[in-house]
């Protein structure tokens, strides 16, 4: 049973994560993915590799601005 309430308590911590990265993208004008699927549609791994691809693009136009 504990094996259950873990897996349980995983799954939730993965769901608001991955709405966090919705939030994230949608803050930053990202609202699908390059092919064409809406962000609720992505795998949470899909989520998270656009979140690093705007966090990257951020941080090179802070580089630039230097």
């Amino acid at each position: 049973m504990a094996v259950l309430k873990e897996a349980v308590e995983k799954q939730k911590l993965v769901q608001e994560r991955k709405e966090y990265l919705i939030n994230f993208l949608i803050d930053h004008e990202v609202y699908e993915a390059k092919d064409g699927r809406q962000l609720y549609e992505l795998s949470y791994v899909e989520l998270e590799q656009m979140y690093i691809e705007v966090r990257c693009r951020i941080g090179r136009e802070m580089s630039k601005n230097e």
